[in-house]
Formats: C-alpha cells, structure tokens, sequence
C-alpha cells in the first residue's frame, strides 16, 4: 500500500519551520494542511511504501551531503523522527486528528551559504527516497536591535525573571528549548512533567494519554521526545509558554532542577543580546 509523505514550511521570524507528514490518504493531508497551516509553504511531496508491514520509516540527517551547507543549521525536534505505520495509518480516526509529523527547524546565519539544499533519506521504506529541504537565505532583523512596540507579544520588557509577569519572544525561547533538549531530558521525569503540562494546559488530555501510553510501540526517551516537540510548537505560538516551563521546572524545587531553570534563562538573555 503506497502512503504520501509532504514537506511544507512555514517563516517563524529568523528561522524556518519545516514540517514532513505523512499519511495514508494525500488529499486529506491536503486539506489539512489547508484548513490548519493556510500560510504554508507546500514542498515536495512523495509516495513510499513500507517495507515491513508492522514497520516503521525514520528520517536520517546524518546523511552525506552533495551541496554545502556551511552556516545552516538543521536542528529536528525529535532525537529520532520515526513513523510507526500504526500511528500514521490512525489520521483521520475520531481521537487522531492530527497527522504525524516530524517538525525541523532551519536557520541560515548571515555567513551561511546563499541557498540550502539538504538531503534527508528515509530509512524503511520499500524503495530509496530522499526527501530535501530548500531554503535561500533571507534578511532578519538582528536580534540585537528588535522592534519594539508595547503590544507585542513577542518582545522582552524590562526583567526576564521567571518570577516576574515577563514577555518572552517567541523565536529566542524556542531556540534555547532546541538547543538544550539533552539537558532537559536528563534532569526531568516524563510523568511529573506531563502532568503539570497538563494542568496549565500546555498539552491537552489526549496528548497526555498518547505520550504516557507504554504500549504505544514507542520508547520512554521518544516519548519524552514527542512531548518537548509539543512544548516547542506552544513556545513558537506563544512565547509565554517557554514562562509557564520555567515555573513548572521550578516547582520541582531541587537543586538540579533549580540550576536547569536558571541554564534554560541564561541562555535566553545571552541569545536576547
């Protein structure tokens, strides 16, 4: 049985959003994609097959590239970006509205290579594919010299403590969450932490029923995984999400857990200057 697989972008300020989804039907990953990501950016588009019927296809980013690409960086959500065919095969289902994705982030600094061409093979599926991210390198505003206005949600005033009623941006929280997922896998446990997300309401009941289910087929390191690529979607919607982690991490009141708050602020003032 042939699934499609669909590459679609999307601009969150200095960087890109690269979403790969697949799915049994690609007219109603269509009209998903339609009805939820309307600003999108369609890319390419597959077919594939499994190549074992309780299988599984992986993303590999490890792969040797043909084109350089000095100064990108392409920085998937998930460790593993693995499809089970039983998860992709429920889209469209009564509790599965959402098709699974794996969600890349891709910036370019001002020294990158002008354009970006980078391969990413499929490891599991019946024939070679090869799914590729294009990207040309566009003028950001420096992040040293945002715009300011006093409505925006996606600016800094004033203190940056977790304590205060602080304005994070967006686009910098969501990079420090990228950049320090090992950590926060480390000095976190999955259920403490997916209930409190619960109950502010960053992850819905669903989402926690999915993550916490042991006999998913997933692993408790892909679960944990899956759940911070939650949080960074909510971060990326809404910097105030990254406040509400901080003030769940730091409820744990542990030293471990204190010094993960205080690592995951540093690095957002020092990427703020």
């Amino acid at each position: 049985m042939a699934y499609a697989g669909l590459v679609y972008y999307e601009e969150k300020r200095a960087e890109d959003l690269v979403t790969f989804a697949a799915a049994k039907d690609l007219n109603a990953l269509l009209e998903f994609i339609k009805k939820d990501c309307s600003h999108a950016e369609r890319g390419q588009n597959i077919l594939f097959r499994f190549k074992d019927y309780n299988g599984y296809i992986e993303l590999k980013f490890d792969a040797p590239q043909k084109k350089p690409f000095t100064g990108w960086s392409i920085e998937p959500h998930m460790d593993s970006c693995k499809f089970l065919r039983c998860d992709v095969d429920k889209f469209g289902e009564a509790n599965y509205p959402l098709p699974s994705t794996c969600l890349i982030s891709v910036y370019g600094s001002p020294d990158a290579v002008p354009s970006l061409h980078y391969s990413i093979p499929l490891d599991g599926v019946a024939d070679p594919k090869t799914l590729f991210i294009h990207r040309s390198l566009r003028t950001t505003p420096s992040l040293t010299n945002p715009t300011t206005s006093s409505s925006s949600s996606n600016v800094v005033h004033g203190s940056t403590s977790v304590s205060g009623a602080s304005t994070f941006r967006s686009d910098i929280a969501h990079r420090v969450m990228t950049e320090c997922t090992g950590m926060i896998k480390e000095r976190l446990e999955l259920n403490t932490l997916v209930q409190k997300l619960l109950e502010k309401r960053v992850i819905n009941e669903r989402q926690k029923n999915q993550i916490t289910d042991q006999h998913c087929g997933l692993t408790a390191d892909q679960r944990i995984d899956k759940l911070l690529s939650l949080v960074r979607v909510s971060i990326q919607m809404n910097g105030q999400v990254f406040h509400l982690f901080l003030e769940i991490i730091k409820q744990e009141n542990t030293i471990i857990t204190d010094s993960l708050a205080q690592t995951l602020l540093d690095n957002y003032k020092r990427l703020l200057q």
